[in-house]
């Protein structure tokens, strides 16, 4: 029985500016009401999370608290990534107060998009 580890590794990362704006024809944009997420295929055995947040968002404590909460978000759900994606989150707007619960149902509600784009549905998404 294997054990899985929530960790998020340094290799999990994306760091490299050219990685941030590439982009390719397979790449899946999915929109969340608060967050941008671009899905792009990789051929790492694991995904990776690059997030962009700007200085029209707020002042550093306030965009380190959204990085960490996103981060927090991928490191519990990045098992639901089949297969393995490059993941760039780009902040829309600002909540109020962002929080775990709100970073997770956005991330999952990506997810969830993804998956179902993958598979070729074509139908209304939420």
């Amino acid at each position: 029985m294997m054990i899985h580890r929530e960790t998020f590794k340094k290799k999990e990362r994306i760091t490299k500016r050219s990685d941030f704006t590439k982009r390719h024809s397979e790449d899946v944009v999915v929109h969340t009401p608060g967050y941008q997420f671009v899905f792009k295929p990789t051929s790492l055995p694991y995904s990776r999370l690059g997030i962009v947040v700007t200085r029209k968002d707020g002042n550093a404590v306030f965009r380190n608290r959204v990085k960490r909460v996103l981060r927090e978000a991928f490191r519990k759900n990045k098992t639901l990534i089949h297969p393995p994606r490059d993941v760039i989150i780009i902040r829309k707007r600002r909540p109020i107060k962002p929080t775990f619960q709100e970073a997770e149902k956005h991330f999952t509600d990506a997810v969830h998009k993804l998956t179902r784009h993958s598979r070729g549905r074509t139908g209304p998404t939420k």
